[in-house]
């Protein structure tokens, strides 16, 4: 089987193919957009096929949510199954991590199924896109809100902190999942760990000559890199486990979604990465409802994993680097690689504040 994607080893890839080039180099042919009746057409091709059945795509429209994958919503209608809402999602050839690969978000759904941590049913997918022209993925659409950290302050105080400790106590019922019972186990490959492979990725993405160069960013990468520290257990991280990433119906927390980060490492990541301020509409509050120390001690009791403040600090710090570098993906493939997304445009102005947080979490870490 093959390994789940890596995001040190592919941002460290990009890279290279990206500009280890001549300035004499001709400019290479821009990926062609993704076109949406194209995707609509094949998509029925494909249906039909595994369904064995004339599959017709109705309701087919793209959502505003991510900033990576493209998602569409549709109606799958043929006579042996009726009608079926689904999800597609697809990696275009000029996103944000492109290329893609559909093997995290895969193994995650077939993984975590009749699980303690709720993921959409997995319905089809193709890492070559041979039908499509993308890798792709298809799953089934969950009824139910996708929350905006940003208008968290519009939601009943009560209703938000019994979400929030839902999303804590997932959170710790995915940190329970054996990974070695699942397909993850074949993450576990050579003697490098996997946040020390991508925090150097996330290093050489920032080192591009496409990428804006800020000093701090420099040093303070390779101080993470020499001294990340170890894992009290290796866990299923989820890898951008935050408010915004799952769907809620009726009080209940019913998808997480997004799993193309996913890799095994220490919780400590996915705890750190949730508490950021930028998902908590800038709150010090998980979901700007649970302090700090109620979200560390749900977890813990949850869990059955002790938190280490010097492992947490560390992650924190971690955190904002990573959020800088994605900033500064997002602005390359805006501006070089051409992709449509006008919210990907507006990253760059969030870099100061950024930088300035990352400094406070590296005194603090060190």
């Amino acid at each position: 089987m093959a390994g789940l994607y890596e995001v040190g080893q592919l941002m460290q890839d990009a890279a290279k193919r990206s500009d280890d080039r001549s300035d004499a180099t001709p400019e290479p042919v821009r990926p062609a957009a993704v076109n949406d009746d194209a995707v609509q057409a094949a998509l029925a091709q494909h249906l039909s096929r595994i369904s064995g059945s004339r599959t017709e795509i109705t309701s087919f429209g793209r959502k505003s949510s991510g900033f990576s994958w493209i998602t569409y919503a549709f109606v799958a209608r043929s006579a042996a199954e009726g009608d079926r809402k689904l999800i597609l999602r697809v990696g275009p050839p000029n996103g944000l991590f492109a290329p893609y690969s559909v093997l995290p978000q895969v193994h995650a759904l077939q993984s975590l199924a009749g699980s303690g941590v709720p993921v959409p049913a997995l319905v089809s997918s193709e890492q070559d896109g041979a039908e499509i022209g993308f890798p792709f993925f298809i799953c089934e659409h969950v009824e139910g809100d996708v929350p905006a950290p940003w208008a968290a302050s519009e939601i009943d105080p009560d209703h938000k902190r019994a979400i929030a400790r839902q999303f804590v106590e997932i959170l710790a019922s995915l940190h329970r999942t054996d990974p070695d019972r699942t397909p993850f186990a074949s993450l576990q490959q050579g003697e490098q760990r996997a946040e020390v492979r991508a925090i150097a990725g996330w290093r050489a993405s920032l080192a591009r000559p496409t990428a804006r160069y800020y000093p701090l960013l420099d040093w303070g990468g390779r101080w993470l890199e020499d001294n990340c520290p170890q894992p009290p257990c290796r866990t299923i991280v989820h890898g951008d486990y935050r408010i915004g990433n799952f769907i809620e119906h009726s009080g209940r927390i019913v998808a997480i979604l997004d799993w193309e980060l996913t890799h095994l490492g220490d919780p400590h990541e996915d705890l750190a990465w949730a508490m950021m301020p930028t998902f908590n509409a800038r709150s010090r509050k998980l979901y700007g409802v649970l302090e700090r120390a109620e979200v560390i001690d749900l977890y813990q009791r949850a869990s059955g994993i002790a938190v280490s403040d010097k492992s947490l600090a560390f992650y924190e710090a971690y955190a904002l680097y990573q959020a800088a570098a994605i900033q500064m993906c997002a602005v390359r493939a805006f501006e070089v690689d051409r992709f449509n997304d006008m919210r990907l445009a507006v990253m760059a102005s969030q870099m100061p504040s950024i930088v300035r947080a990352f400094e406070r979490a590296l005194e603090a870490a060190a």
